[in-house]
């Protein structure tokens, strides 16, 4: 009599008894209560409640209380839920009046020389303001600046728009060739941290490689190079910003004391490549071979890459565990990614006129419609549901203009909640700056006529501090008319 299920009798509870259950037949006009009707209106209760309090459980186990105000959970839950946020004037109106000051003519940084190709790729060193870039398709050259030391330069009318040669700081010293490399140059990177330059090719009947030189010290032309196994080309590269700290729940090991931290997209692998206290260079295959190719990578904090697939995949790679996981789902091929004003937040930029902002905490995929059959989708031969794409849903969509170019460059800069695209040269329209916050575009800068020649693809796009003789304040360069354009406020 413990309450075990017995055919055709009911258990009762409450009186702790047994009562067989009459049949519909037999209870044909009377009320019984253990009857076969009732019982399964009492089971069907019962389960309901049962579902109750468990769901009630379950959100009471997965909720957090706020106890203590002072508390430092509150603090984080708080910054999480968004109950201190930046107000409506600075994520709108604040960024959309710092955009509207940005002069859409720019000055010319550096112009194209007779005797050199047009800039491809380029990166500035922050300290000492040199400016390495890639000329033509594979020559690596380095442009120091003109310092108080070297003879003063001409005197200018202020009014004038471009500047002449001798009183550009950039114009005084010539051009030094760092290397040459193999194949067509896919990537430029300067690591502050021990003023390291990093060249990533793609390869062609020569196989792509990892150049790697200290330009500052080295000769020119000396340098350490690898060549990763079984790669076709190497899509990007991306340094580990100096900016970010190490976090304290992270124990000091031997891996701790690298003072650099390079990624490398080589074909459908994540190679990293550190950099020890006594100079040398070590090469790890971080990440096996996916399904698709790496065409995009970039760090989100001190531990954690972001890696943009060729399918659309984004995934996120742990320096501490080795492991990856597929997070995020973009409907296009991605072309460039970039963090954010926060860790969890994610720009995403891809083929087919694609430029999304994604936050990795919400990863919830597109609504599906009831009715599949009046979807304007491509007809297949067979319809199914596992037929279409499943696709994360973005936060905001940017106007954006790329239809087939995966070397169109992004910039972002959170303190002015400001995102800077370069575009299509068929739109007519250069580089288009929006709203971090808001996905407003802000200004537009076109493309100018320049006779004969034509103009080249963006593939540079920076957010530029300036510090000492440039008055402060931030920038936007780019590689514009073969050469640097500055678009200052």
């Amino acid at each position: 009599m413990n309450g075990q299920p017995i055919p055709g009798f009911y258990w009762d509870l409450e009186k702790k008894k047994y009562f067989k259950i009459q049949s519909q037949n037999a209870a044909r006009g009377l009320d019984l209560r253990y009857s076969a009707e009732n019982i399964r209106k009492e089971e069907r209760k019962e389960k309901i409640r049962k579902a109750a309090t468990a769901r009630s459980n379950k959100i009471r186990k997965e909720r957090v209380v706020r106890r203590n105000p002072n508390s430092i959970i509150q603090t984080n839950i708080e910054r999480e839920l968004g109950f201190k946020r930046r107000s409506y004037y600075f994520n709108s109106l604040w960024t959309d009046v710092c955009a509207f000051g940005i002069n859409t003519r720019p000055k010319q940084v550096i112009s194209r020389r007779p005797c050199h190709a047009s800039i491809r790729v380029f990166d500035r060193d922050p300290i000492s303001r040199t400016i390495y870039a890639v000329q033509g398709s594979n020559s690596v050259n380095m442009q120091r600046i003109r310092t108080k030391d070297d003879p003063p330069a001409m005197e200018i009318d202020p009014s004038d728009y471009y500047d002449p040669p001798l009183a550009n700081p950039y114009a005084f010293h010539p051009w030094d060739e760092v290397t040459r490399t193999t194949s067509t140059a896919s990537s430029l990177t300067y690591l502050p941290a021990t003023g390291a330059l990093a060249v990533t090719t793609y390869g062609s009947d020569r196989p792509p490689e990892v150049w790697l030189s200290d330009p500052e010290r080295d000769q020119p032309y000396v340098g350490q190079k690898f060549t990763p196994r079984d790669c076709t080309a190497i899509w990007a590269a991306s340094a580990r910003p100096t900016s970010f700290t190490t976090p304290p729940n992270i124990t000091p090991t031997i891996a701790a004391s690298q003072t650099e931290h390079l990624a490398v997209a080589a074909s459908s692998s994540l190679l990293l490549f550190t950099r020890s206290q006594f100079g040398s260079w070590d090469s790890t295959l971080a990440l096996k071979p996916l399904s698709s190719d790496i065409l995009a990578l970039d760090w989100l904090s001190y531990t954690t890459l972001a890696l943009g697939s060729r399918d659309g995949s984004i995934r996120l790679y742990d320096t501490r565990s080795g492991g990856s996981s597929h997070i995020l789902s973009h409907p296009y091929p991605i072309s460039k990614l970039k963090r954010a004003d926060d860790a969890s937040r994610l720009v995403c930029s891809g083929l087919e006129d694609s430029l999304c902002l994604y936050d990795l905490r919400s990863p919830r995929q597109l609504p599906k419609s009831s009715n599949y059959h009046y979807q304007n989708f491509p007809k297949r031969r067979k319809y199914t549901h596992g037929n279409r794409k499943a696709v994360s849903t973005p936060l905001l969509n940017f106007e954006h203009a790329n239809r087939e170019e995966l070397d169109l460059d992004i910039a972002v800069y959170p303190r002015l909640g400001l995102l800077a695209a370069a575009q299509d040269l068929a739109t007519g329209t250069a580089i288009r700056v929006s709203n971090l916050y808001t996905g407003k575009m802000v200004r537009e800068i076109k493309w100018e006529a320049k006779g004969k020649g034509g103009w080249e693809s963006i593939r540079s796009l920076k957010f530029v501090e300036g510090e000492g003789e440039e008055g402060g304040g931030v920038k936007l360069w780019s590689c514009w008319n073969g050469g640097i354009g500055e678009f200052s406020w």
